[in-house]
Order: structure tokens, then C-alpha cells, then sequence
């Protein structure tokens, strides 16, 4: 989909309603830095990424967590996310070994929420409640979902996320608009246009606190060199920026099979001709990966079959 509303290239439904999950974390950190609150308390870029992140729980992204909480008089149990282990596997064993448990901070979508308190803080509101979606701050959000995916707010459908705080169904076209939209900024209202330049160059800047060690979501923005912005969410659903052309790309599996999505994703950005041959070799392990069977033997690879409907 490019920035004005075309679509470019399609296969299967484009109107498919889809939850992003996720990947409106980029938008969802469009808030924070809206509301004044990032200013207020000195986020860094690196910062800012990690509000945008579905992080691995790797020490760089707790600290980081931990560090914007304490600018804002905080402590991590003001956090609603849950808890999980982390998700990098050396942080996940180095803690278990240690004895202590998981905490707030270790959960992937702990960096947005830490936005989201941290707005509350600077704007008053009660921070109790802030995963509501009646709260100011969720109210506000999805204000700026209709405005990205040019969709009435009354038509955005909206459930709750596996972290707790809403997210939102739109077509898929809508979603991939949205992305497109945050390559070419010109197109939304003015008061959107600088937190969104501000979140996107964060992010492509700072990959590795996008997602992690090993991500696809870190490894892709690496490799394309700032030509790429990157955001995967639960049940395979995946946004993509193409900067140099100011397109963006939805992708949804249907079943919700995450080892589908970085091969999908990744023969999308191959067949729009998005990636060197040269990027595609470095990224080969996402783009073909082995299946292995419980004897750890490689049986077979995962493969995408499908190729892309150009629009005219």
C-alpha cells in the first residue's frame, strides 16, 4: 500500500479483518511522545524504540525499562503487562540459575506500557486504570488509530491484547495503510506528523531494542540499513515500512502459525525486489528455515508457495 491509499500488490483477501496486536506499537509510542511525556522525561531514542518494542527481556531492554520508570518517580510494579520469562533464552537461563523470578520488566511488551505510565504521570491521569479502554489515554490512542488507518474510530473493532490493553481490528489494507503512512508523514495531520518521524527514525535506529537478539524484527532492520522499519505481533500478524518508497506491508497468516511469518514477510520484500540478492543470502535463516524433528535432524524447510497479485 503506498502513502496515498493505493494498493500496490496483494495476495489473498486485503480486506481480511486483523487485529494488529503489536504491531500498532509504533503508534501506541506516537501517544507518549504526544502527550509531552517523553520530553518531560528526557527518552532517549533508544528509549523510545523500546516503547515501540516487543522486546526480548534481554538486560539492555529491563534496564532501559527500569531507567525511564525511575525519571518518572516510578517502580516497575506500576505496570500492568503481566509477567513471563524473557524471551532471550541466555537472559531466561542466567535468571532461572539465579534463583529470582520474572518480573514486570522481563514481559516483551513491557517498554509500552512503561510509555503509558509514564503519559499518565505527566498528564495527571489515573494510573490504576490505564489498560482500560475507557481510560483518557486508551481514548487518545485510538483517536490516532482512525487518523493512521483512516478508519471512524466507531469502526475500529477493539479487544484486549495478550498484555492487557486494547488492540485493534482493522482490514488489512487498512493496517498496511497505516504503515505506509509513517514513511510518508505528509500525509497525516500535522499534529501526528512529529511524533511519528520522531518514533520511526528512533526505531530504525535502535533495532535491536525493537525486538532482540536473533529477532527478525532486528535482524531485517540491520540489514536493510535504514531502509526498512519492522514490527511483528502475536498470532502472525507483521507491519513493514518501505522508506525509500514510503509503502507499507501487512501480512497475516491465517492460522495464526508464527514460523510462517518471517519466510511470508520475507519473500514479500523479495518479490517487490525491496532486498538485495545479497540481503536475502544474509537473512536466509529467517527466509528458509529448517524444520527439525525431536532428534534435532533438519527434515524439511519452511517454504512460501505464493507469489504476489501486482494492481495496476
Amino acid at each position: 500500500m503506498d502513502a496515498g491509499g493505493r494498493l500496490v500488490a496483494s495476495v489473498g483477501d486485503a480486506d481480511r479483518p486483523t487485529y494488529m496486536r503489536s504491531s500498532a506499537k509504533p503508534f501506541q509510542a506516537m501517544a507518549f511522545v504526544e502527550t509531552g511525556a517523553a520530553r518531560a522525561f528526557g527518552a532517549t531514542p533508544a528509549d523510545l524504540a523500546l516503547v515501540a518494542a516487543s522486546h526480548s527481556g534481554e538486560p539492555r531492554h529491563t534496564e532501559r525499562v527500569r531507567g525511564l520508570l525511575a525519571r518518572a518517580g516510578l517502580a516497575e510494579d506500576v505496570l500492568l503487562n503481566g509477567k513471563h520469562p524473557p524471551l532471550h533464552a541466555p537472559t531466561r537461563i542466567a535468571l532461572e540459575r539465579s534463583g529470582e523470578a520474572a518480573s514486570p520488566a522481563h514481559h516483551n511488551c513491557s517498554g509500552k506500557h512503561c510509555g503509558m505510565v509514564c503519559a499518565c504521570v505527566h498528564q495527571g491521569w489515573d494510573l490504576r486504570t490505564y489498560i482500560r479502554p475507557d481510560h483518557p489515554l486508551q481514548r487518545r490512542i485510538l483517536d490516532l488509530m482512525a487518523w493512521v488507518t483512516a478508519i471512524p474510530r466507531q469502526d475500529i473493532a477493539v479487544a484486549i491484547d495478550g498484555c492487557g490493553v486494547p488492540t485493534f481490528g482493522v482490514p488489512l489494507r487498512s493496517f498496511a495503510y497505516a504503515f505506509a503512512r509513517l514513511a510518508d508523514t505528509d500525509r497525516l495531520p500535522p499534529e501526528h506528523c512529529e511524533a511519528a518521524v520522531t518514533v520511526r527514525e528512533a526505531m530504525v535506529a535502535n533495532p535491536g531494542m525493537v525486538a532482540g537478539e536473533g529477532r527478525l524484527d532486528t535482524r531485517l532492520m540491520e540489514t536493510a540499513g535504514g531502509r526498512i522499519l519492522s514490527k511483528g505481533g502475536a498470532e502472525a500478524c507483521h507491519g513493514v515500512v518501505l522508506l525509500d518508497r514510503g509503502w507499507g506491508i501487512a501480512v497475516k497468516i491465517e492460522d495464526g502459525g508464527a514460523r510462517a511469518v518471517a519466510p511470508a514477510v520475507l519473500e514479500v520484500l523479495r518479490q517487490l525486489e525491496a532486498l538485495t540478492d545479497v540481503e536475502v543470502a544474509q537473512l536466509q535463516e529467517y527466509a528458509r528455515p529448517p524444520v527439525r524433528n525431536y532428534r534435532d535432524e533438519i527434515v524439511g524447510e519452511a517454504r512460501p508457495v505464493f507469489e504476489l497479485q501486482r494492481v495496476r
